[in-house]
């Protein structure tokens, strides 16, 4: 989860692959690493959430097994040597890798606690924050610059359900999250008071999630381009789209999903061939 890309640092994004060193009829066994991050990265949900439902499903077409481990965000960042799931912004920084793979978006959201406010809250720039106490998680300001210079402090938390009982108990006034994560803890941790908590959509907060293969990971590019591969497959036989409506809601997916997915895929590709 974060903020819209005008308030955070650039993307790096590298697209190469070779498929001819890699045979289809072997199965390949790939480690990922993932944030828990329901409703797109959980141990606990059916196929590790719709993230990880995405994967599975573009490994079953590609003839790979991925393995998806879970551990917190800020370990994923410092290792440098592991393979990641998640937006390339969190990573990039730390790490090379050899193949970086969008296959889904997102959008942040700002939540808040109504009943701790006299009146409803509006965000319209980035100054408008400044009077605001702001929950986020740890790790996922790239970029502090541009908010310090408006005045802008957040206290930062290793736990997204912290930040959410916080804010709930008045200790800090806004929660920065990802939409779908956002609604899923407020309806996990407070099913009966789900209606306190308000939402405000941050427009052009579109951004990407990808598998990130490392550098040093064996034959990344070739495995990188079955990825990409498979995620063309799901698109094409509707399997993609199914499950997004699983956790959107029948009639209630993104619009526009196809198309920033393919921006983003754009994106990385000219990053890599400018190399």
């Amino acid at each position: 989860m974060k903020m819209p890309g005008y308030m955070l640092t650039g993307l790096l994004f590298m697209v190469l692959g070779a498929t001819s060193c890699l045979a289809h009829d072997d199965d390949i066994s790939v480690g990922l690493d993932a944030n828990e991050s329901p409703p797109y990265w959980s141990a606990t949900m059916l196929n590790n959430g719709m993230g990880g439902e995405i994967v599975h499903a573009i490994s079953e077409e590609a003839g790979l097994v991925s393995h998806i481990h879970f551990k917190p965000l800020q370990r994923m960042i410092e290792d440098d040597s592991n393979n990641d799931l998640g937006n390339p912004d969190f990573y990039v920084r730390n790490q090379v890798f050899a193949d970086i793979i969008p296959i889904a978006i997102y959008q942040s959201a700002i939540f808040y606690y109504a009943p701790n406010h006299k009146e409803n809250i509006s965000i319209r720039r980035m100054e408008d924050l400044k009077r605001y106490r702001i929950g986020i998680l740890k790790g996922t300001l790239v970029d502090r610059t541009a908010f310090e210079k408006a005045g802008v402090v957040f206290e930062t938390s290793y736990s997204q359900d912290s930040l959410f009982k916080k804010m709930k108990l008045g200790r800090i006034d806004l929660c920065l999250e990802v939409d779908l994560v956002g609604h899923q803890i407020i309806n996990r941790l407070f099913p009966d008071q789900r209606d306190d908590f308000a939402t405000i959509a941050l427009p052009k907060s579109t951004e990407p999630l990808a598998i990130l293969l490392s550098a040093d990971y064996p034959q990344a590019r070739a495995i990188g381009e079955r990825y990409r591969e498979g995620l063309h497959r799901i698109i094409r036989n509707g399997k993609y789209e199914k499950i997004l409506e699983h956790y959107y809601g029948e009639g209630k997916v993104p619009s526009d999903w196809q198309e920033q997915l393919k921006k983003f895929e754009r994106l990385y590709n000219f990053s890599v061939r400018g190399r």
